[in-house]
Formats: C-alpha cells, sequence, structure tokens
C-alpha cells in the first residue's frame, strides 16, 4: 500500500473539504426551495372568486327565482290561464249554441219577445255593445241594453238588423266615441245575453232608448216618455 506523502494528504483533506461544503450547499439549497413549495401549499391564500349574486336565478315580477321553482311557477302559471279561457270558451259557446224554446218569437211578456233568430257574429255584437254601454252595470243593467237594441230591431221605425241599430249614427254613445271598438265583452255581458236569448227575460218594458241618469233636462226626458230606472241608466220610449 502506497503511503501518501504529507503534501498529498493536505491536499486530499483540502478536496474533501471542498465536497462537503458543495454538498453541504446544495442540500441548503434543496431544503429551501421544498420548504418554498410546502410553505405555497400550506398557506396559499388565493381564493376564487364568489360567483355574482343571484348566480344561477331568473328575475321574474321583481322576485329572483330559483330556475326549478320558475319552471314549475310558468307551468301552473300557463295550466291556469288555460283553465280560465276554456271555461270562459266553454260558457260562450253555451249561450250561442243554446236552443230556443218552443215559445220563441210569441209574446213572453208584457212587452213581447220577437225573434232570436241571430248568428254568431250579432250575438258578439249584442254582447260588446253591453259592455260599451253597461260595463259598470249589474248583469240585468247589461240585459237591458242588450233588450233595447233587440226592440228597435222589432221595432218599425229602426233598421231590421243587430248590425245597423248599434251602427245607426248617433244612436248609441259608446259607438259614437269609439269606445265600442276597444272594448271586449267579458263573461257577464254573456250571461246576460243568456238571460235574454235562453230564459226570455225580459223586463224592458219595450224600451227604445236609455241615458245615463242626470237630475238635469235632456233631450230624452223632454221628448221621450220615461219607463223606469235601473242602476245609472234611465230607459225610455216614444211618447
Amino acid at each position: 500500500m502506497k503511503h501518501l506523502t504529507r503534501r498529498q494528504k493536505r491536499a486530499l483533506k483540502a478536496k474533501v473539504k471542498e465536497l462537503v461544503v458543495e454538498l453541504a450547499a446544495g442540500i441548503g439549497c434543496g431544503l429551501v426551495i421544498g420548504g418554498l413549495f410546502i410553505g405555497a401549499f400550506m398557506f396559499d391564500t388565493y381564493e376564487p372568486p364568489s360567483p355574482p349574486e343571484h348566480y344561477g336565478q331568473i328575475e321574474y315580477c321583481w322576485v329572483w327565482w330559483d330556475i326549478d321553482d320558475y319552471e314549475a311557477m310558468m307551468a301552473e302559471r300557463e295550466e291556469y290561464l288555460r283553465a280560465e279561457q276554456e271555461s270562459e270558451q266553454a260558457f260562450y259557446n253555451a249561450v250561442l249554441n243554446a236552443q230556443v224554446e218552443q215559445n220563441m218569437g210569441t209574446t213572453i211578456s208584457k212587452t213581447g219577445i220577437g225573434s232570436m233568430d241571430w248568428d254568431a257574429d250579432e250575438a258578439y255584437m249584442l254582447a260588446k255593445i253591453a259592455m260599451a254601454e253597461a260595463e259598470g252595470e249589474d248583469t240585468e243593467g247589461k240585459a237591458l241594453v242588450i233588450l233595447t237594441v233587440l226592440n228597435r230591431v222589432w221595432s218599425d221605425n229602426f233598421p231590421n238588423t243587430i248590425k245597423e241599430v248599434i251602427e245607426e249614427e248617433n244612436a248609441f254613445t259608446s259607438y259614437t266615441n269609439g269606445r265600442y271598438d276597444r272594448v271586449e265583452p267579458n263573461e257577464d255581458c254573456y250571461r246576460a245575453l243568456e238571460m235574454v236569448q235562453v230564459q226570455h227575460w225580459d223586463e224592458s218594458h219595450g224600451a227604445l232608448y236609455f241615458e245615463r241618469t242626470t237630475d238635469e233636462d235632456t233631450w230624452h226626458s223632454t221628448h221621450l216618455k220615461e219607463l223606469f230606472k235601473h242602476g245609472n241608466h234611465t230607459f225610455y220610449t216614444e211618447k
């Protein structure tokens, strides 16, 4: 075995020391980097952004709804509207399709009731004039407006169709001022029509005119014979 000289021993010792220092530095650097990675995972302060307010909701009528609740509510609303429309249509059809009894066209009351042979369009016109002239009246008040139109149709002094009577110049205020064109008859108007057509109700006493009741003198009150008052209307016939 070869013995190292003193100089060789010192050189080897220095080399070993240099290697130890480099190794320690490398280990220390690794530990620092590893610590940084561990700290980054352990003490990560990043927080994902919060979702916006009402995320996943739908606004309807100033209320925020969860999607499932909104869809259920809308389905329920559509079902309600459909049922309501079907009910109104069924009532309307029942009125239009009602069979006139055998005594149709014969004397039914003190004033008598004439032929009720009108079609669906004319029935709509009668309900529409009732709405235009007597929306705020009760069912009988609407029926009296319808009967006033019919009394004119059955009279020799007026046109002989429902359309012509309603559209006659200055005959009805609601037709002259355009209200007749703007309104749509409600269920109560068709109920009033049913009273006249099916039940043969007639308490009009042959009325050919009506106006809103007032204490002032009017053309109606000075030129016609007053028959009766009902609701907000006064009914007249020729003197």
